[in-house]
């Protein structure tokens, strides 16, 4: 389903970075315990309680939403009937259409209401409405390419969920499943995608929450919405890493130390988490720690060929068209059947002249798109070329 794109939130579930397994790496962070980590010290002077917490109900269903379900979807019919009958739904009433916002998270009920969202908000009112129409249906996060912004001294990363509709479509003996991305456009390349619990998607949306909070300046509200996704799943790395740069806010450097060690512990390779413990430790004076983490994120960022995608789109904009070309042909090597990587090389071809080969690019990045609006999108600039 193709609505209005904008940032991994799409749908946003932010990771921030203060902007300027580690096995072999020792965490030097076990003198503060996870119990300290999550006591919002600096902000409150006596335990949290579970009234203290937020509490949202992602996918409550009202009495319109019910009515909206029961008027839209038979009561009998296969599968395939009913998700038709839904999402047909969905767009003559409008809740495909209204307005993309990828900074406003919402819960299923808010968005049926108020029309404006990101893709975390349309997921969650798809899903409410479809397992009220007898579906079986889990979120997917996808594994896409790192997509950040700037808020003063923030970095924004940006993560993307969408929905699996299982049992839809049946294959000769077996039912297939259906995935639907209200993120489609963006996100249409061969990325990993896993199916997660509704607790990881809690978290998610907590942190999202939180992310907004402390963007207001409110840091004990930003407080509690971490402490209530890291309550919904206790491996978030993107809550432990954002709880992390809170602390480091107040000057909490040893909570903001073993937040981000927290984070890797959930999460080995999680990126933000090893920016700001390089960063926090190069501010401590510790030179050979922030080294070593700089490294290892290098050697991650290095083994990822979308690093050196966006190295491309980089280069290509500044006009380094040379060293554009080299860093998409490291991502085609990495990751040949992505067929973003072929575009991006039939545009940087077509900058410098090289038409013919562009032609040859552009070609293999229609026949690697994997969804008919790339293909068809792909068969249209290709024919501009020719």
């Amino acid at each position: 389903m193709r609505l209005p794109a904008t940032i991994r939130l799409a749908c946003l579930a932010c990771i921030l970075c203060g902007c300027t397994g580690l096995s072999e790496l020792a965490d030097t962070s076990q003198r503060v315990t996870e119990s300290e980590l999550l006591s919002g010290s600096p902000w409150f002077d006596r335990p949290i309680v579970p009234s203290d917490l937020p509490e949202y109900d992602l996918l409550r269903l009202d009495d319109e939403m019910q009515a909206f379900v029961a008027a839209a979807v038979p009561r009998s019919g296969s599968n395939a009937m009913r998700l038709e009958s839904l999402l047909r739904a969905m767009g003559e009433s409008g809740l495909t259409a209204v307005d993309y916002d990828a900074q406003m998270t919402r819960t299923a009920s808010e968005l049926f209401h108020a029309r404006d969202g990101n893709c975390l908000a349309y997921t969650n009112l798809f899903v409410a409405l479809a397992r009220e129409a007898g579906l079986r249906v889990s979120y997917q996060q996808v594994d896409v390419p790192p997509t950040w912004s700037m808020d003063g001294d923030l970095l924004l990363i940006s993560q993307h969920v969408n929905a699996r509709v299982h049992d839809v479509v049946r294959q000769r003996s077996r039912r297939e499943d259906r995935v639907i991305d209200f993120n489609a456009p963006q996100f249409s390349g061969h990325f990993r995608q896993r199916t997660v619990s509704d607790n990881v998607v809690e978290a998610l949306f907590y942190n999202n929450l939180g992310v907004a909070k402390l963007q207001q300046g409110d840091q004990r509200a930003a407080f509690l919405h971490f402490r209530k996704a890291l309550d919904a799943d206790a491996d978030a790395a993107a809550a432990w890493t954002n709880l992390g740069v809170l602390y480091t806010r107040v000057g909490a450097s040893d909570l903001a130390e073993s937040a981000f060690h927290r984070a890797l512990r959930g999460e080995p390779g999680n990126e933000p988490a090893m920016s700001n413990l390089a960063r926090l430790y190069r501010t401590r004076g510790e030179d050979a720690l922030a080294d070593a983490y700089e490294e290892r994120l290098e050697r991650h960022r290095q083994r990822n060929p979308y690093y050196h995608y966006l190295l491309a789109e980089r280069a290509l904009r500044d006009g380094r068209v040379d060293r554009a070309l080299d860093a998409v042909d490291k991502a085609i090597r990495m990751r040949e059947e992505e067929h973003q990587f072929h575009f991006l090389r039939a545009r940087i071809l077509a900058k410098n002249g090289r038409m013919q080969a562009a032609v040859s690019s552009l070609e293999r990045a229609r026949d690697h798109a994997g969804i008919a609006a790339a293909r068809d999108q792909y068969a249209r600039k290709l024919g501009d070329l020719e």
